[in-house]
């Protein structure tokens, strides 16, 4: 049985309505499967209009975008842990003009500079690794340890560790933001990694995920629902940082043209973490239509139905 003409005049305004987000002809066709999933069994009535309005049309209509800047600091860039130096063969350099791009030619809501601000004898630093303060696991103990080895304390605090030469010493050059990145005046700043014990990658906790940062207080505080990241590395902080802000609820975009990474590999498993959680990797053009409200990634568009179908059927 086909649909009544009431149930085609509400499917037609919806898809209308999901197509003036994503902008793009070609999308048009993928908005039709999405609709065909999310209605299922059930029918085209004012009951699902309420809800794709509330779940899918409101959060675009009521929009409020963070940029974070994740970790543009001197030690990445050319410092102890220059990024280059990975086998990715990223050049942070040829990103800055690109993240000066987002911070001089676009609009946002509120714009954040993290930072890596750890204290002299991090656990994370390589050269502390046999502190007497701390305790490796016997295996790790009775080897010879080099940089990036990944390691086990077992005193003070119970943890696996990446060990890395010392890098993003608090107050020291290669903690400073490079100098040639744009700074926004209203910007806030973010300060991770400074427990001597625990390392943190992500802006909004740290890695035991204990001791929040007050980044997502700042967000809602905002009323920010949507953030935009870039930075460095791609495949540890900014990748981690966007999987918390997706696990948070934020629709969540890195821009790739402004985002280096160390490895080849990490780089992939972080696009496919991305591509799981409906983290959209963007590139200038998209950031300039997401920030001038004109189109938005079809990533966002597929994680907000997959939300409102699972609140119609009641399901995962």
């Amino acid at each position: 049985m086909g649909l009544s003409p009431t149930e085609k005049r509400i499917r037609e305004n919806l898809k209308e309505n999901l197509s003036k987000l994503v902008n793009e002809v070609d999308l048009v066709a993928e908005i039709d499967d999405l609709l065909e999933t999310f209605i299922g069994d059930k029918k085209w009535d004012e009951h699902v209009v309420e809800l794709m309005e509330k779940v899918v049309l409101k959060p675009f209509k009521n929009l409020r975008i963070a940029l974070l800047v994740v970790d543009f600091q001197n030690d990445f860039v050319s410092g102890s842990l220059s990024i280059k130096e990975g086998d990715a063969e990223e050049d942070p350099i040829e990103a800055l003009p690109h993240v000066n791009n987002l911070l001089q030619n676009m609009t946002w809501n509120m714009i954040v500079y993290t930072q890596d601000w750890h204290p002299s004898n991090h656990i994370s630093f390589f050269e502390h690794s046999r502190n007497p303060d701390r305790e490796l696991a016997p295996e790790d103990k009775s080897r010879k340890l080099r940089p990036f080895d990944i390691v086990r304390f077992i005193k003070p605090v119970s943890t696996v560790q990446v060990l890395y030469p010392s890098h993003c010493i608090q107050g020291g050059w290669g903690s400073q933001l490079h100098s040639e990145l744009h700074r926004i005046e209203s910007a806030q700043y973010i300060k991770k990694g400074n427990d001597v014990y625990v390392d943190a990658y992500s802006a909004f906790s740290d890695n035991c995920g204990i001791k929040q940062s007050e980044l997502e207080i700042l967000l809602r505080k905002n009323d920010i629902n949507a953030v935009i990241g870039c930075g460095l590395a791609y495949d540890i902080c900014v990748m981690h940082t966007l999987k918390d802000a997706s696990k948070r609820g934020f629709l969540t975009s890195i821009v790739r043209t402004g985002s280096k990474g160390l490895s080849s590999l990490k780089m992939d498993e972080a696009n496919e973490m991305f591509q799981k959680r409906g983290v959209a990797i963007i590139d200038d053009e998209m950031a300039r239509n997401i920030s001038t409200r004109q189109a938005y990634p079809i990533e966002w568009i597929r994680l907000l139905i997959h939300q409102a179908q699972i609140e119609l059927h009641g399901k995962k």
